[in-house]
């Protein structure tokens, strides 16, 4: 059964005085470490895969795991930007690249 996922970046103190610049204080404390939930609708699951191929969609707790760092620095990057935790679809436009690194097509005529 499909569901939507969460990704979870912890937040040091500058993240959470940039949430708060940012007029958002969507952060939780969870085992006395903030973090900020950002959630991978199932309709982005399929680009977010191809995306990023060594994360993992757990089951069993809704979360995803082993999500790069460079990455969730990003992700958290959006989120400041467009200034709202529902960023799943423009963060994946602008980190998932299928036709980087290849060669332009020639003209065919």
């Amino acid at each position: 059964m499909a569901r939507d996922y969460q990704i979870k970046i912890l937040l040091d103190d500058e993240k959470v005085s940039r949430l708060q610049k940012a007029g958002l204080d969507t952060h939780s404390e969870e085992e006395g470490k903030k973090t900020i939930k950002i959630t991978l609708p199932q309709k982005n699951q399929r680009k977010f895969r191809k995306a990023f191929p060594q994360a993992v969609l757990n089951e069993q707790t809704g979360e995803i795991d082993n999500f790069p760092e460079d990455a969730a620095t990003m992700l958290f990057d959006a989120v400041i930007e467009y200034k709202t935790v529902e960023v799943m679809h423009l963060f994946l436009l602008k980190s998932y690249k299928p036709l980087a690194g290849r060669v332009p097509r020639q003209k065919v005529h």
